[in-house]
């Protein structure tokens, strides 16, 4: 298993890092599936893989939702992109060492794709803050980006078979800590599927590198039904 990359920032600057990085570890076995979805499938649960310029990467499960409003537009009608958000999960242990740096802030920048609609694509930004409790759940700390689902829109269908996409590549950005220890890392993530055999579990949990990017996907949030 390859090693840890050389920081020469002062310990204290990477004591947050690391903990970021145990965040990605250990998410529930219901979060990750081992099955290769079928083809009209959503995507369900997928991986960001994100390069960190000072430490490992690190490598976060999410699962993105949306849905088509009305269900089934017809060609040449108007639609929404609702209920779209993102769930994060950290398992109980990280979320327990996570409390003293909390709340956790920051945003996520990406591309939603759509085919059969016009306009083809919309960018979106999120932020959040993740205030971790100081009991926290057996189950792990979820939280959402945003806060509260939002919608999308409008976009016009130009075919019956309508597919919401998210671009492979997210801009995420983190704020974790306070005064002196107060640290900002800026990473730009890839998603990849679950299955992906490039990632391995580790403690941390960590990329043994990035993954080709042919093999990055779109993961697959809704369809018309």
């Amino acid at each position: 298993m390859p090693g840890r990359r050389r920081s020469h920032a002062p310990a204290a600057l990477r004591l947050p890092v690391t903990i970021l990085a145990l965040g990605a570890q250990a998410v529930p076995a219901s979060a990750v599936a081992d099955a290769t979805p079928a083809p009209n499938a959503l995507t369900g649960p997928y991986q960001l893989y994100c390069p960190d310029p000072v430490e490992t990467p690190i490598v976060l499960h999410v699962r993105a939702t949306a849905n088509i409003l009305p269900a089934a537009p017809a060609p040449g009608h108007h639609f929404l992109v609702a209920g779209f958000q993102t769930e994060v999960t950290f398992p109980a242990g990280v979320a327990s060492a996570l409390a003293q740096m909390s709340p956790i802030s920051g945003n996520v920048k990406g591309t939603v794709l759509l085919l059969g609609a016009t306009p083809r694509s919309r960018s979106v930004a999120e932020s959040f803050v993740a205030t971790v409790p100081t009991s926290v759940p057996a189950t792990g700390f979820k939280f959402w980006v945003p806060v509260r689902a939002v919608q999308l829109g409008t976009f016009s269908a130009t075919s019956h078979a309508i597919t919401v996409e998210e671009a492979s590549r997210f801009v995420l950005t983190l704020e974790v800590g306070r005064g002196s220890q107060a640290q900002t890392r800026v990473l730009t993530c890839t998603a990849f599927a679950n299955t992906t055999p490039d990632f391995e579990r580790a403690t941390p949990w960590v990329g043994t590198k990035e993954p080709p990017l042919t093999d990055a996907i779109t993961p697959v949030i809704a369809r018309a039904q």
